[in-house]
């Protein structure tokens, strides 16, 4: 298990950009829970999504994985699917070896530290991208979704979740206020959710709802489908 994120503790006194580093690796499971509602609501729909879509000899990816739990939730719901988890950050992949040598399955997935946005996808029929979409520029954005549209059998499924934000100033105001109430409900100070808040300026990019349905519908995907919805949160389901 990971520690508890008290990383912006004092604020963002270094000043510098939020990073996927170890210190961050450290507390992430405590940071995700803790800032993201319905996160574990997602983690059991990928378990569902998964169990009903999986394909046999086919290959289930996992992009952005750090550290792993998608790929687990994949695995639960589909037992003998083969997963490819993929993500740039060194320090959550030597974590997510250390945890996966410890399962019985582990051989079933395999992990790759590289560049998402240049990484080889093919013959899928389940692709899960949490929470990561918005860390790309737009021009990434694109490519990858057309990227993982290419990769899809017929029918094969596109799991995103993001946060989002509103183009209506008083709904964006609103969320915000009851976003931050629901960290400072799970023990972040106004001084960590304010330095934090700093350290992803210009880091975490956001769009609306209707900007991801319309890069999955331009590359090319027939069904799109929002399976949860909590506050500034959403996760679709793009089917091929």
């Amino acid at each position: 298990m990971g520690k508890q994120d008290n990383i912006f503790e004092e604020g963002n006194l270094s000043g510098l950009p939020f990073t996927f580093n170890q210190e961050v690796t450290d507390v992430f499971e405590d940071m995700i829970e803790r800032s993201v509602p319905g996160y574990k609501t997602s983690l059991k729909l990928i378990t569902h999504i998964s169990k009903n879509h999986y394909q046999p000899e086919t290959n289930c990816y996992d992009i952005g994985c750090s550290l792993g739990a998608s790929s687990l939730a994949i695995l639960k719901g589909a037992k003998d699917s083969k997963i490819i988890a993929i993500d740039n950050s060194p320090s959550m992949i030597q974590e997510c070896e250390k945890r996966f040598q410890m399962l019985d399955k582990y051989k079933s997935i395999s992990l790759r530290e590289e560049d998402i946005t240049k990484s080889k996808l093919t013959n899928a029929s389940l692709v899960v991208v949490n929470y990561v979409i918005q860390f790309l520029s737009l021009k990434q954005r694109d490519a990858l979704f057309k990227k993982i549209y290419n990769a899809l059998i017929p029918n094969g499924v596109l799991v995103l979740s993001e946060k989002i934000h509103y183009n209506n100033r008083f709904e964006t105001e609103r969320i915000f206020k009851t976003h931050h109430n629901f960290k400072s409900m799970n023990g972040y100070t106004d001084l960590e959710i304010s330095g934090k808040r700093d350290s992803l300026e210009g880091v975490l990019i956001t769009e609306s709802e209707k900007d991801h349905v319309l890069r999955a519908e331009q590359s090319g995907f027939s069904v799109s489908e929002i399976i949860i919805s909590n506050l500034n949160f959403r996760t679709f389901k793009f089917t091929k």
